[in-house]
C-alpha cells in the first residue's frame, strides 16, 4: 500500500466555481499537469480525478479500477462515499481513465483491488471531507473541530448549515490537510452494508459496453489463423486465393508474445467480421510445427512423474524433513495430478487498436490498461501521453484479460495496414490457443509414527508463469502458492520441479492455490486417518494461527460437524488466497448411480467486507468455476488441445451445482481479497467428503462423481 503525503495528494486550485477535484498521485508530481489539462473534461467520464462535486451538489465518484464481475466498480466507490460523508444512493459513479501517472496501478489480478487501495481510498474521501469543513469553517469563523459533515452537508452547533455544492469553490483553493482524521470502523453507514451494485441494472438492460461491443469509424475487422500446436511458425499461405473473397481486405502474416515465446499466425482483414471469417475458411497455411506433434498428456505427466523423482529446489523449510523421509521405513505417499483448464470467459477475447503517427488508441475490455498502453509506446516508440486507452466493462477475466498479447495482435495488424484494427478471438480460438492454466503433479511424503506426524514434504511438479523459458528457479516461489505452511509439522518441506515445455500457461482464477490445496488439504485427510484423527480436530491440533482457526472452528460450528447424518459424507478444507483465510464444507450423497455433492457451506474472515452481497456473489461463483475444474479439463493430443468447445469441454450445469451457503466472519482489519475465496477449497473439500462416504480416494482430476458409487 503507498503511503500519502501532501505532495503526493492533488488539490486544482486553479479551477474556480465548477468542482472540487480531489485525486491520489503514488509519487508522480507530474501528474497535476495532465489533471488541469483535462479540467475541461469535467462533465465527461473518462476523468483522472476520484471525487468531482458540482456547485449543483451533484457528485461524482470515480471508479479507478476495470470492472470484470468482480465488483469494484460501486466497492471503491463505497470506500469514498464512506469518508467523503455522502449518501451511497445519491452519488454517481463513472470508470476513469487509464493513467497510472494519476491513479498508480489499474491492472486487477489477485484480488487486490480492495486490499491494497483501501487505506488510500479512505484517505481521499477523508481529505475531501476536511477540506469542506475547513471551507465552512472558514464562512463562520469558527474553528474546524466544531463543525461536522453528514449526507453531503457541513453543520455547526447552531444548527446553521452550508451543502457541500455551496462550499466547493472556498475548498477547492485551500490546501489538503497533513493529516485528515478517518472514521472508526464502527461509525461506518455505507462499508458493510449490502449495497445493490450499480452495474447490473446496465448489465441487464443492455446498456453496459463491452469490448465487443465497440466499433470505430473506418475499422477493419480481423480473424486469425494460428498452429494448432501453439509455437507452429508460418511457411506459407495462399494469400491471393483469401483476397479474392468478398470483402477481405488484406492478408498479414502477425504474431503476438506469450510469456517469452513468439506465437505466429495469419490473420485475414475484412470489412465485416463475416467477411473475415469467410477468407479465414479460405486460407491454408503451412506450418512447421517442429516435432512439437508428438507431445501429448500422456507424455507430458510421464515426464512429470520421471522429474518427481528430483530433489527440487526448497521453497519453504522447517526442520529436517528429507532426512527423516529418506531414512524412515512405511513412508505414507501420494500422487495428486490436475489438468490444464481454459479461462472461457463468456465475452470472447477482443481488442481494437489504431496506430497512428505518433499516437495511438485502444478500445475493448482488459484487465490491465497501463500494461497495454506501456506495450504500445514500448513497440511503437511513442510517448505515453499520446496514448489513449478506452477499456470498457468485461464479460469475465479470470486472468486471461490481464495478458496484453490480443491487443499486440491488433496493433500489428493496424500499424501494417494503417487503419483500426478489431481482432476477435473465436470459441475455438480462445479454447484451444490459451494460455491456461498450468496442469500440475503434486507428491507429497509423510512419516507417522506413534499416531503422530513426524515429517511431510510437499512437492510441486508443473511449469511457473513467469519463468516459462529461462532456467532459473528464481520466480518460481508462485508454485507453492495455496501450501498451508502454517501447519505446524516439526519437519516440513516444500520443494519445486520447474517444468519447461511450449503448451502456454497463464494466470487462471486463484492460479496454483487452483491446484495445491487439491493435493495438500487431501492430504490432510490422509494424514487425518493416518492418526485416527478427526479431519477438523487433525487440522486445529496442527494450528496456532488465529484466523486459520477461527474458520474451521466456525465451519465445524456452523455444520454440525461432529454430527454424522445417515447417507451423507463430509469434508472438509482450508486455505488462505489474497490474505482472506476460508474454510468449506461439502456435503456429498449417493443419488442415481453416483455421487453427488448436496450442500457446501463456507466460511470466510477477509477482515472488513465492504459489500457482503459482492462478497457472496464472488464466492458462490468462484465455487461453481471450481466444481467446473472438478469436473472438466483439457488434455494434449498430437501437440494441440483435444477438446475445442463447449461440447466437449463442459461448464457446470445448473443440476449439478448444489445449496451453497456463505458465512462472513465480522472483523475491523483492513480487508483482504475476496474474488477467488471459494475456489481453491473446492476440489479437497470435495474429494474428501467423497472419501467419508465412499472411502474412494480421488487423486486424479478432472472425475466423473456420476459413476463413482
Amino acid at each position: 500500500m503507498e503511503t500519502i503525503t501532501r505532495r503526493k495528494f492533488i488539490q486544482l486550485s486553479s479551477i474556480t466555481g465548477t468542482f472540487l477535484i480531489v485525486g491520489c498521485v503514488p509519487g508522480k508530481e507530474e501528474a497535476t499537469k495532465v489533471v488541469t489539462g483535462l479540467a475541461s473534461q469535467l462533465k465527461g467520464i473518462n476523468l483522472n480525478q476520484f471525487i468531482s462535486i458540482g456547485t449543483d451538489n451533484s457528485i461524482l465518484l470515480f471508479n479507478h479500477r476495470p470492472e470484470m464481475g468482480q465488483g469494484t466498480f460501486q466497492s471503491i466507490p463505497m470506500i469514498l462515499a464512506e469518508e467523503l460523508e455522502v449518501n451511497i444512493e445519491d452519488i454517481d459513479i463513472h470508470q476513469s481513465e487509464a493513467n497510472r501517472e494519476v491513479y498508480g496501478s489499474q491492472m486487477v489480478v489477485g484480488s487486490r483491488s480492495i486490499q491494497t487501495e483501501y487505506a488510500k481510498l479512505r484517505l481521499m474521501g477523508a481529505t475531501a471531507r476536511e477540506l469542506l469543513k475547513q471551507a465552512a469553517a472558514n464562512r463562520w469563523g469558527i474553528n474546524i473541530k466544531d463543525c461536522t459533515a453528514e449526507n453531503a452537508v457541513i453543520s455547526q452547533t447552531n444548527g446553521e448549515s452550508f451543502t457541500y455544492g455551496e462550499l466547493v469553490e472556498d475548498a477547492g483553493k485551500l490546501d489538503p490537510p497533513e493529516s485528515p482524521p478517518l472514521k472508526d470502523p464502527s461509525a461506518f453507514k455505507i462499508i458493510g452494508q449490502p449495497v445493490w451494485r450499480s452495474d447490473i441494472p446496465l448489465k441487464t438492460n443492455g446498456a453496459a459496453k463491452y469490448g465487443i461491443d465497440i466499433s470505430v469509424p473506418g475499422m477493419l475487422h480481423a480473424s486469425i489463423e494460428r498452429s494448432p500446436v501453439f509455437l507452429g511458425k508460418v511457411l506459407s499461405f495462399n494469400e491471393d486465393e483469401v483476397l479474392a473473397v468478398p470483402g477481405v481486405k488484406h492478408v498479414f502474416k502477425t504474431s503476438r508474445q506469450v510469456y517469452g515465446r513468439t506465437r505466429e499466425g495469419v490473420a485475414v482483414l475484412a470489412e465485416s467480421y463475416w467477411a473475415s471469417i469467410k477468407g479465414r475458411n479460405v486460407l491454408k497455411v503451412e506450418w512447421d510445427n517442429q516435432g512439437l506433434e508428438e507431445i501429448n498428456s500422456d507424455t507430458i505427466f510421464n515426464k512429470y512423474r520421471q522429474e518427481s523423482k528430483k530433489k527440487g529446489d526448497e521453497l519453504f523449510g522447517r526442520g529436517d524433513a528429507l532426512s527423516i523421509l529418506n531414512s524412515s521405513a512405511g513412508v505414507i505417499t501420494a500422487e495428486y495430478e490436475t489438468p490444464y483448464q481454459a479461462h472461457v470467459p463468456m465475452e470472447p477475447m477482443n481488442a481494437i487498436v489504431h496506430i497512428e503517427e505518433g499516437r495511438a488508441e485502444f478500445w475493448g475490455s482488459t484487465q490491465n490498461p497501463n500494461g497495454i498502453k506501456s506495450f504500445l509506446s514500448r513497440q511503437y516508440e511513442i510517448d505515453e501521453a499520446n496514448i489513449k486507452i478506452n477499456y470498457t466493462f468485461m464479460g469475465g477475466g479470470f486472468g486471461r484479460r490481464s495478458m496484453t498479447d490480443v491487443a499486440e495482435e491488433a496493433a500489428d495488424l493496424s500499424f501494417k495496414s494503417g487503419k483500426p484494427v478489431k481482432v476477435v478471438w473465436s470459441r475455438e480460438d480462445d479454447q484451444t490457443q490459451g494460455p491456461f492454466r498450468a496442469a500440475s503433479l503434486n507428491v507429497l511424503r509423510a512419516v507417522v509414527k506413534d499416531d503422530e506426524v513426524k515429517a511431510v514434504e510437499h512437492k510441486v511438479v508443473a511449469q511457473e508463469i513467469r519463468n516459462q523459458t529461462g532456467d532459473s528457479m528464481e520466480a518460481g516461489r508462485q508454485l507453492m502458492g495455496g501450501i498451508t505452511t502454517a501447519y505446524l509439522f516439526p519437519n516440513f518441506t516444500v520443494r519445486g520441479v520447474l517444468q519447461k515445455h511450449h503448451v502456454p500457461i497463464s494466470y487462471w482464477r486463484a492460479v496454483y492455490h487452483s491446484t495445491n490445496p487439491f493435493a495438500h488439504e487431501s492430504f490432510m485427510d490422509e494424514l487425518a486417518h493416518a492418526t485416527g484423527r478427526d479431519p477438523v480436530e487433525f487440522r486445529l491440533n496442527l494450528l496456532e494461527h488465529p484466523r486459520y482457526r477461527r474458520v474451521l472452528e466456525e465451519a465445524a460450528r456452523i455444520t454440525n460437524w461432529g454430527e454424522k447424518k445417515e447417507g451423507i459424507g463430509r469434508g472438509i478444507a482450508v486455505v488462505e488466497r489474497s490474505g482472506a483465510h476460508f474454510a468449506m464444507v461439502v456435503d456429498v450423497e449417493k443419488k442415481d448411480g453416483g455421487v453427488f455433492p448436496k450442500k457446501i457451506t463456507t466460511v470466510l474472515d477477509l477482515g472488513i467486507c465492504i459489500n457482503p452481497d459482492t462478497v457472496r456473489a464472488q464466492t458462490e461463483g468462484s465455487i461453481v468455476m471450481g466444481l467446473g475444474a472438478f469436473y472438466s479439463g483439457l488434455t494434449i493430443e498430437n501437440g494441440a488441445v483435444a477438446e475445442q468447445n463447449f461440447h466437449t469441454y463442459q461448464l457446470l450445469r445448473i443440476d449439478q451445482c448444489p445449496e451453497i451457503e456463505t458465512h462472513i466472519l465480522e472483523s475491523i482489519a483492513d480487508p483482504d481479497g475476496a474474488g477467488e475465496s471459494g475456489l481453491p477449497t473446492v476440489a479437497p473439500a470435495l474429494a474428501n467428503a467423497v472419501f467419508d462416504l465412499t472411502g474412494k480416494r480421488i487423486r486424479k482430476l478432472p472425475v466423473d462423481l456420476s459413476v463413482f458409487g
